[in-house]
């Protein structure tokens, strides 16, 4: 990926589908920088909670060994390059309320006396961080550090996708999103190097009890005359009895929580917040609907204003953006 490509992130979790191509220490930063988010959520640590809702950039300090086998001079090299490779990537963000552009990180540095490195994330990148660390349990954090780089963001993408069991993506825009286009230009190579070798690898995971998740290739035909990449890959993704019921789980606090947001935001129109809550449920959409109602939730926090304040927009965008219709 060039220093000047962007990506564009719409929502939360478009981190694991916007187009990059990270390395692997560039991806052990970043699990890092979400682990460490995690770790600071679960204690429910009430200064960093605070800092969510202001302007003050996320200042993360750490050893190499909590990161890195060992401290040698190869991984400082490594460690080092990746804090300025995504000091140098450029994302851009854009939502209903606004636009802009930052880096992964402010900046990176290590402080020799001490043996200590340190990375500041931008406060305006946190929520989708915060997002994505909400997203991910530690055992998948897990899972990913052992598979290579290819594999990681398809693990990443497949497990975004636990309420439909399938995944869909033309070829072109999965090349695209892997940072590829210039590596393979036949679609045979991309299959076989790519989606195969991942396949094995989370395959084998799952068979070992380190991965909740394993996907299969389930079709990828394309019409004749059409370009190599021009065809449609349909995934099936499987899981554990564990994720089965971690998924049932989620979906029941989902649910809870959308119920419980609704009510507070349509006290007098419980009747309308019942037929959408039931229209999401029945759209599937439910999950991605809950994550504009956090953010909605926190922006209400950050304001000191009643979540009822919102009713109008939550209006708005259940028709706008999830075809919701009252009438």
């Amino acid at each position: 990926m060039k220093d000047n490509q962007k990506l564009i992130l719409n929502q939360p979790n478009i981190i694991t589908q916007a187009r990059y191509n990270f390395t692997e220490y560039e991806m052990r930063v970043l699990l890092y920088v979400i682990k460490n988010i995690q770790d600071k959520l679960n204690r429910n640590d009430v200064e960093f909670n605070r800092s969510l809702f202001s302007e003050f950039d996320y200042k993360i300090q750490f050893h190499l060994a909590e990161m890195m086998a060992s401290e040698g001079e190869k991984n400082h090299t490594r460690i080092r390059k990746a804090l300025k490779d995504l000091r140098d990537k450029s994302f851009e963000v854009e939502d209903e309320k606004h636009w802009f552009n930052v880096g992964f990180i402010n900046y990176g540095r290590y402080v020799k006396d001490i043996k200590k490195w340190e990375l500041q994330v931008s406060f305006l990148l946190m929520p989708y961080l915060v997002s994505m660390a909400k997203g991910y349990t530690r055992f998948q954090l897990n899972t990913i550090l052992r598979l290579n780089t290819h594999s990681q963001r398809l693990f990443m993408m497949f497990s975004q996708f636990c309420e439909t069991g399938i995944f869909k993506i033309s070829a072109h825009e999965l090349r695209s999103k892997l940072g590829l286009e210039d590596k393979y230009e036949e679609y045979g190579g991309f299959k076989k190097r790519v989606i195969i070798t991942a396949e094995k690898e989370i395959k084998g995971l799952f068979d070992e009890g380190q991965s909740d998740v394993w996907f299969k290739l389930d079709s990828d035909s394309k019409k004749r005359g059409t370009e190599d990449f021009e065809r449609t890959l349909t995934f099936k993704i499987f899981y554990s009895q564990r994720k089965i019921v971690q998924m049932e789980q989620a979906k029941a606090e989902t649910l809870r929580y959308c119920t419980q947001i609704l009510q507070s935001m349509f006290p007098d129109h419980q009747a309308y917040a019942n037929s959408l809550l039931g229209y999401l449920v029945g759209k599937m959409h439910l999950k991605t609907f809950s994550e504009r109602l956090e953010r909605m939730e926190d922006q209400s926090q950050a304001e000191g204003k009643p979540l009822a304040t919102y009713a109008p927009l939550i209006r708005h965008i259940a028709k706008m953006d999830f075809n919701f219709s009252n009438s």
